[in-house]
């Protein structure tokens, strides 16, 4: 099998696997974090999440792709001295599908290029992505030793960049292939001639590609209107995932206005504050329930630990979400095993 490091040196990257399956979005995690890119999930849309990961090292390259059904919020740290390289392999798709910091991406283009910065990814449906990771500065090299030693750092700060319609659908070709590959195939990446092609072929892609998109990002956009309100607000939330608190007094914790904080979470993740601090919470009591003994804890007193005081809503509102009864979820976690 083929190991390799997708983000820290001192991580060891899975073998080149076929398929990764999830069934939950706490499988997603888990699989992610195993691949060097740890990261929180909350899942925004009702019914049980799904997907699977395919994973695979073509020479100096780390390639993941991530494919899964349902809407859902990424956040968390780029793993340090990591080039990271993301792109959609959706053929077709639209420009409404992807957020990024707050700015919807337009389908043709590269993003999360800015390095030593969070992540702040929302999907607004399904997703099919590659996720591309190598050394920081042996990419800069790279880029230097193929002319382009002046690819605009402005564009990396800016964090994703709109790539000419036809190296941006060579390149997602050639990806798709390579991932394609790896899932059917997965011994064959370990073979010397893919280390040459990611030398000789894909990196050069890559670059090319930058390298032509940076007339392309517009000038730098400014940054979304309340990004950084609705962030600030996420940090609190998950600082104090049980206190008891009103949307009034959500804003006078970050001083700002109710139009402007409901403003700003629907636009940036689709509903208000209060509604997705109850979908925190209910992530919290799924996390607990999968570790729970189940002969050592009651459902409807949990609830109420986070907030819940209807169990009669509460188990309504979980079964919307995870697609499951809350007592199934207890039965069939880590606890219970």
């Amino acid at each position: 099998m083929c190991v390799g490091d997708f983000g820290h040196s001192n991580r060891a990257f899975l073998p080149v696997r076929s398929r990764l399956p999830f069934g939950c979005i706490e499988q997603m995690a888990e699989r992610l974090g195993e691949a060097g890119l740890p990261m929180q999930f909350t899942q925004l849309a009702t019914g049980a999440l799904s997907g699977d990961l395919v994973l695979g090292a073509i020479g100096p390259v780390q390639v993941l792709r991530v494919r899964a059904r349902g809407a859902l919020h990424a956040s968390g740290a780029k793993p340090a001295g990591r080039q990271l390289i993301c792109l959609d392999l959706t053929p077709g798709r639209r420009d409404d599908l992807l957020c990024s910091h707050g700015q919807w991406l337009p389908c043709d283009s590269l993003f999360g290029l800015r390095p030593h910065a969070e992540i702040h990814l929302s999907t607004a449906a399904g997703c099919d992505l590659a996720i591309l990771s190598l050394d920081e500065s042996r990419f800069h090299r790279w880029a230097e030793a193929l002319g382009s030693p002046g690819l605009d750092r402005g564009l990396f700060e800016a964090n994703w960049a709109r790539i000419e319609s036809r190296r941006f659908d060579g390149l997602r070709t050639s990806l798709r292939r390579l991932v394609n590959l790896a899932e059917r195939h997965p011994q064959t990446l370990c073979q010397g001639p893919w280390s040459r092609l990611a030398a000789e072929d894909l990196v050069p892609l890559i670059i090319e590609a930058l390298a032509h998109g940076s007339d392309h990002h517009g000038g730098l956009m400014r940054p979304p209107a309340r990004i950084d309100l609705v962030k600030l607000v996420q940090r609190w939330m998950d600082e104090h995932p049980r206190e008891p608190i009103t949307l009034d007094a959500l804003c006078r914790q970050v001083h700002a206005s109710r139009r402007t904080l409901i403003q700003g979470f629907r636009e940036h993740l689709g509903m208000g504050p209060m509604a997705y601090l109850k979908l925190l919470r209910l992530h919290g009591i799924r996390r607990q329930l999968l570790a729970a003994d189940p002969s050592e804890i009651l459902i409807s007193a949990l609830a109420l630990e986070w907030g819940f005081l209807n169990h009669g809503h509460f188990s309504r509102d979980y079964r919307r979400l995870f697609g499951e009864r809350p007592s199934a979820t207890l039965s069939g976690g880590r606890g219970s095993r």
